[in-house]
């Protein structure tokens, strides 16, 4: 999970190793082989049986256990009750969580409260306001890094209202600081970097949307990012569209409307298909998709990798989209399709993983639906009883929230049942007291 992290691990016997083809080439988990040689000494001194999977905190001390044959790695509910859960476990036994609207009203609320490590989640909404990493190495994300749903992207904004730049990381960060799954828009500088400034650090930007960003006055570079002051950020998977850098001064001085690099800086944007990034209609003179600035001295200067990105037309027009030619190795790049869209929100209505879980007294879940639809939300218990009604009725398209309060019931594993007329859906809840 990351350094000075919660452990995770699973156990299996030698003699079925053929049967675990997926845990154990694959590895799915971290897995030990409990071998005969040995006479099984996981199963003797833990009790363990066959995919039995343990949870250790930082100091290597066992909190807990359970049995992974239930969770398939391909099904979306399982992948995201057990990265929610490893969360959870993580802010009790590591790096904290910080929710917001939940724990903090504003993102740099809780970036003020965050220590290097620490992870802030970002629910749907749109968040008028302005972040600065100040010196941490955090992550900060949309819940797009929990569930891996790309609907997340699209539907968490930071809007900087014109008012500044969006996004700010310069305090020397490393790679740890990762800003991913949001859509940053509306920002604005007289000068560099509307939309994110990376000025002095090496953080990841991940499958983020960055658009309608603007820098520039009397000259300017970078409106959807500006990289500066010896940053060797990564960039990957990033949507950067419709940012400009322009001004009032009749001047050709006004670069890199997608993306622009300094002399000092070398950042890696893209690398492969699946993390490759997308630029088109950004405006600046020149360099409207990528821009950098050329060293003093050319003679020995080699390419910013930037592999596998996309582009209206591949290869880039120089020095118009791309400047200058020679200083961005664009290998294997790929020409937008025709009614190329973003693909931010998918047709279809979503019920979001509860929160917390496991949880006591109370739990919180969302639906995100994207018209007006009728809506059953049905709680049952592990036997496969109907226990409660929590929702039966029309919902508009949006976002809605609900809590459940099981009063009464005992502990132990609840299903929270969505049905539609489009979908049918279920997320597992864990009680406990």
């Amino acid at each position: 999970m990351g350094v000075d992290d919660i452990s995770i691990i699973g156990v299996g016997k030698d003699a079925y190793n053929d049967d675990l083809p997926g845990m154990v080439e694959g590895r799915i988990l971290p897995w030990v082989e409990d071998t005969e040689d040995d006479g099984y000494p996981v199963w003797t001194d833990y009790g363990a049986v066959q995919r039995s999977t343990y949870f250790f905190d930082r100091d290597g001390q066992l909190v807990n256990s359970m049995n992974i044959t239930q969770f398939l790695p391909d099904d979306p509910n399982d992948y995201s009750y057990l990265i929610n859960y490893i969360l959870d476990l993580r802010s009790e036994n590591g790096p904290a969580i910080f929710r917001v609207p939940e724990d903090t009203i504003s993102i740099q609320g809780a970036i003020e409260l965050a220590e290097n490590g620490d992870i802030i989640l970002i629910s749907p909404g749109t968040y008028r306001e302005r972040i600065d990493f100040l010196d941490k190495n955090i992550t900060v994300a949309s819940l797009f890094f929990s569930e891996f749903d790309p609907f997340f992207i699209g539907e968490t904004i930071l809007d900087g209202d014109t008012t500044g730049t969006v996004v700010t990381i310069a305090g020397g960060q490393d790679h740890s600081a990762i800003l991913i799954g949001l859509t940053i828009e509306n920002g604005y500088s007289d000068q560099t970097g509307g939309g994110v400034l990376i000025d002095h650090a090496d953080p990841i930007l991940d499958r983020n949307i960055i658009r309608n960003n603007h820098a520039g006055s009397c000259g300017g570079e970078g409106g959807g990012v500006a990289i500066i002051n010896e940053s060797y950020p990564y960039l990957f998977g990033n949507d950067i569209y419709n940012n400009d850098v322009f001004g009032v001064c009749d001047c050709v001085c006004y670069f890199g409307g997608g993306i622009y690099v300094d002399s000092t800086s070398w950042p890696i944007v893209g690398g492969s298909v699946t993390i490759g990034n997308t630029l088109y209609s950004n405006y600046a003179d020149y360099g409207m998709q990528l821009f950098r600035q050329p060293p003093a001295d050319t003679l020995n200067w080699t390419p910013i990798f930037a592999h596998h990105n996309q582009f209206d037309i591949c290869p880039p027009d120089f020095p118009e989209d791309v400047f200058p030619e020679n200083g961005w190795d664009l290998e294997n790049c790929h020409t937008l399709g025709i009614g190329y869209d973003i693909p931010i929100i998918p047709d279809r209505i979503l019920l979001h993983q509860n929160y917390p879980n496991p949880f006591n007294p109370t739990t919180y879940f969302m639906v995100s639906s994207h018209n007006e639809t009728v809506v059953e939300l049905k709680v049952y218990d592990i036997k496969g009883r109907m226990i409660e009604v929590i929702f039966n009725g029309i919902l508009n398209s949006g976002s809605h929230h609900f809590q459940w309060y099981p009063k009464n019931h005992p502990t132990g594993l609840y299903f929270i049942h969505l049905s539609s007329n489009e979908s049918k859906q279920t997320r597992k809840a864990i009680y406990v007291k």
